[in-house]
Formats: structure tokens, sequence, C-alpha cells
């Protein structure tokens, strides 16, 4: 049986920035922030290629020591910084010492289908949750927990604690099995981290019960890339009706996040594919090139995720993909795109081909190509599944 452990400590991660790029937020040694929107990003770098240690939420309170031009540098603790651009937040005061919420109440729940712990806190804080293996560390910082005054709710032998007195929070989730989605909601009192549990798998036909949300890319205004007479958002449509179609055979249940020729917003995707609980999100695509004459060289399909959780799966997709249409190993690769980002679900990225190559444009306009296609992602998902 899975087992989850709570521990409490420091985390000391090591960071190096170019300090003479910024100045001090005032005399005082903390600026407060409050985040503006939900989904904003925490980066570990001040600039908008540099990798997302966090989404935030909105009304989330972050303490900056420095600032540039455009970002603030926020302190998570004393080895540790994030980078957030400063049109994402309001700086609310100018303090001389950083705020400690407290930490309240934490309650452990086990659901049929979840692993869920409620953190309930003074305010909203910085959080980060990454990966190791199998497991998942949650840390929230600038609370305090206090193994005499916090309410620990359905304590278990599951469930260890120790008891260092910290101003962070980290809970790891041990767990003896694949990672199959987790997700982090905020309440009005904290939060609530999730942890999916893998779901029986039938292993003659691993995709009954599955939910699937299967997004085709652009849509609307937004055509993609388009050659040779071909729109990419039509082929993406094409193929995901087909897709949705083989999958349904095999027993999953089946969403499109748009089933005609409409604009459809990115996070209006994701934010679907949350509500229609899915265990795996596809997104449909067609390559190109931003140098149309590195073609001669670079083609064929290629299959992206973010997390790692992930990418067992692009990569079955791209192994059957690449059996089945005969087309250069474009390769699995690791890609930060709002639709390979979502955690709740197993999510990634499919580029069935380029658009702007002739050979493969004719060929994924071709009906028949487009069910090869469908039907080679279908069994990607499906030798996935009885691998977990």
């Amino acid at each position: 049986m899975e087992k989850i452990i709570l521990l409490l400590f420091i985390l000391l991660i090591p960071f190096s920035f170019a300090s003479s790029q910024y100045k001090n937020v005032g005399i005082a040694k903390y600026a407060v922030l409050e985040v503006k929107n939900d989904n904003t990003p925490l980066r570990d770098n001040d600039n908008e290629n540099a990798n997302r240690l966090a989404h935030l939420f909105k009304n989330a309170v972050l303490f900056a020591d420095k600032e540039n031009k455009d970002y603030y540098r926020v302190e998570l603790n004393e080895k540790l910084y994030g980078f957030i651009n400063k049109k994402f937040v309001d700086v609310q005061a100018i303090i001389p010492e950083k705020r400690v919420d407290n930490i309240n109440k934490i309650t452990f729940k086990e659901t049929k289908d979840n692993f869920d712990v409620k953190i309930e806190t003074d305010s909203q804080s910085a959080f980060i949750v990454e990966e190791e293996g199998n497991n998942l560390n949650f840390t929230l910082y600038d609370n305090h927990f206090d193994p005499i005054d916090t309410k620990i709710v359905n304590k278990t032998d599951n469930f260890a604690f120790s008891e260092k007195i910290s101003n962070e929070l980290e809970i790891n989730f041990l767990n003896n099995q694949k990672l199959f989605g987790y997700d982090v909601v905020h309440f009005s009192k904290g939060y609530i981290f999730t942890i999916k549990k893998i779901p029986k798998i039938n292993k003659k036909k691993p995709l009954k019960n599955i939910t699937v949300v299967v997004d085709p890319g652009h849509g609307g205004a937004e055509a993609g890339a388009c050659a040779f007479g071909l729109e990419e958002k039509n082929i993406n449509l094409k193929i995901s009706k087909l897709l949705k179609r083989e999958l349904e055979k095999r027993g999953a249940k089946v969403y499109l996040t748009r089933k005609k020729d409409v604009k459809t917003g990115l996070y209006d995707r994701v934010q679907f594919s949350k509500e229609k609980n899915a265990d795996i999100l596809l997104s449909i695509h067609q390559n190109s090139l931003a140098n149309p004459k590195d073609i001669v060289n670079k083609h064929g399909v290629g299959t992206y995720y973010y997390h790692n959780q992930s990418k067992p799966l692009a990569q079955a997709i791209q192994n059957n993909l690449i059996k089945a249409t005969n087309f250069k190993d474009d390769k699995v690769n690791h890609a930060s795109f709002a639709l390979t980002r979502p955690t709740n679900a197993i999510s990634v990225l499919i580029e069935c081909g380029y658009i702007i190559r002739k050979e493969e444009a004719q060929k994924l306009a071709d009906k028949n190509f487009q069910k090869i296609v469908a039907r080679a992602i279908v069994k990607g998902c499906e030798d996935y599944l009885r691998d977990l």
C-alpha cells in the first residue's frame, strides 16, 4: 500500500544569480507582493524562458528582497530564490522582516481514487511540487508548523512526523507505483494537495473506463501552420475526431476540447481537462519550422512532455507512431507548453508530422493515413497503461 510520509525541514538548494543586476527593494529588507492572477509563473531565473518552479494562485503573498527593471527576486528560504515578473504582482508594503503564517490544521484523507492532504493556513503563500522518481515533494513556504499547536487529523502509521520546527512544510508522498497525476488547488483557508491513484487496468482492454481528453490544436482565427493549401487546425481536428472514435471503441471515455473550427483559449483547454477529471490529455498538432530550409534535416514525428510522469506515455506513443507512419523519428522532447504542463492528467503534445514538408503534408491530409496516425496513438496509450 502506498505510504505518505510527512517530513518537516528546511530545503537547502544552492542558487546563484548576477547580483549586480539587482538592487534592494528599499531601506527595509522585503517588499510584500500579492499575485494578481491564477497560473502566475514563479521562475528559477529572471527571463521568460526560464524554468517554472511553480504556478501560483491569485492573492498568494510573496516576499521580495531584490528587484531589477522587470523582475522581483522572491526569497523562498535562505538558499532558494524564485523570480516573478513585476507585471504579475502588486506591492502591498515594505517591511523589515518576512511575515510567517501559521499552519493551523492538516487533514489526511484517502478515497477510492485519491490521496488528499488538506492544509489550512492563515493566508496563501508560495509552494513548489517536485517529482522525485515515483515520489512527490510538496513544499509550502513562509508557514510555521508546530507539532503541538498544528492540529493533525487522521494521522495513521502511513504518516511520519518530524519534530523539527521551521518556516517550511514539506510533505513527501512515497509511492510504490508510477505517478498517475496530481494537483494542488486552493480554497479560502489554504491548499489541497491531491495525488491520483492508478485505476485498476484491464490488461486485455487497458483503455476501458480511462478518461481521455483530446485537444485538437489551434482553431478559428488561429490556423496554426499552413502549407500546400492545408491549414494545421483542420488536420488536427480530423485526426482528433478519428482518435476519439478509436479510443471509444476500446472503452475509453473521451472528450474533445473543441468539436468544430472555433478558437479555444489555451487555458480554457487546460481547465476543460481538469473539469473532466482526465486521466490522459492528448494535444494534437502538425509541425513547422521558423526556418523552412531546415526541413531537409528536421522533420518527422515528435512527441512532447514536460513533467517526468508523462514521459513514459510520450515514449510509448512515439514508438508506435514511428512504426506506423515510417516518418523520421523527431524524438521525444521535453518542452514547456500550456498543454504539457498540466499535472492532473498524464499530458503530452503530439506533432504528427511536418505540414511544411510536402511528402508528409500529402500523407497527413489523407483520411486513411489519419486513421493510421490515430490508431498508432491509441496503441501507444494501451502500451503505456499496460506497463503501469
